[in-house]
């Protein structure tokens, strides 16, 4: 009986070594770990496989404002396979240009953008986007630095269409209807010329006077709306000066201006003798808001 009990013993204790000596090869072999029953990610394989280039490239080059595009990165391994990579991190200039979300890019602002990837120490190349802002064909011309913009009294106009570059942007931005960035637009160029010679103030009136009779036409658009079947009206009637002034007149030397302008008025009456069924003839711009050249 003792003989049959230590045979047993003996038996378990040469079975146990087999087991441990199975659960060593497998785990070396195949970086599984059975105890844990997970995969080893970091094998002496996949350690040495690391990224030899980052390759970076954009479906468009230029871009309009609020819209998208497909932004691609590539990694390059040391043994020559080629995939995405993950834990990217996105190096962008200016930083609140666009947005980046998985494989898309979104314009927020109009500008030139510089594009570059960085994964762990290993940087890609650089990609460059531009973003402009077009609406209904129309591009805005590009956001003018404030210190220049503001260091003359005339300021930025580089489209040359009359009106101050700023102030066209702060038009698109505040007014959504066509007809209404045209008012506006028209407006801003009328007050621009306030500033050109404040001493011809009675002739820049007629603009003024021009823009308002536009506004006017506009403002009535109920009663049109009702016999010629219109589908826009400014509303009642508003004081264009008013809520373009803060950002037309913005300077010290834009402000004196505009007050020997109102004093080279001073005493005067001004208007014209058109009619009411006239005044649309004086908008100087097209359905699309967009300024026509001066007559």
């Amino acid at each position: 009986m003792r003989n049959i009990v230590l045979l047993l013993l003996f038996c378990i204790t040469l079975l146990s070594a087999k087991v441990n000596e199975y659960k060593s090869d497998i785990h070396f072999a195949d970086g599984i770990d059975i105890n844990s029953n997970k995969v080893s990610l970091n094998n002496k394989k996949d350690s040495n496989n690391k990224i030899k280039t980052l390759t970076l490239s954009i479906e468009k080059t230029t871009l309009n404002k609020d819209y998208n595009t497909t932004i691609t990165l590539k990694a390059t391994y040391s043994d020559n396979t080629t995939k995405t990579p993950n834990n990217i991190e996105w190096l962008i200039t200016p930083k609140d240009a666009i947005k980046i979300k998985g494989n898309t890019i979104t314009a927020l602002k109009d500008t030139n953008v510089t594009i570059q990837a960085r994964v762990s120490n290993i940087l890609s190349n650089k990609v460059k986007l531009n973003i402009y802002w077009e609406v209904n064909g129309y591009r805005l011309p590009p956001e003018p630095d404030p210190k220049i913009n503001n260091s003359t009294l005339l300021g930025v106009d580089v489209n040359k269409n009359g009106v101050r570059d700023d102030v066209e942007r702060w038009i698109y931005k505040t007014y959504h209807h066509p007809i209404e960035r045209g008012i506006f637009m028209q407006s801003a160029r009328a007050y621009q010329k306030v500033i050109v010679d404040p001493s011809r103030a009675k002739e820049t009136m007629k603009y003024i006077i021009g823009a308002i009779h536009c506004q006017a036409y506009w403002s009535m658009g109920k009663l049109r709306m009702k016999k010629r079947k219109l589908n826009y009206s400014l509303g009642e009637f508003r004081d264009i000066e008013l809520e373009i002034r803060p950002i037309q007149f913005n300077t010290l030397d834009r402000i004196i201006a505009y007050h020997r302008f109102n004093k080279n008025l001073s005493g005067g009456v001004y208007g014209d003798d058109s009619r009411p069924d006239e005044w649309k003839n004086m908008c100087q711009f097209d359905e699309n808001g967009i300024l026509k050249a001066e007559q």
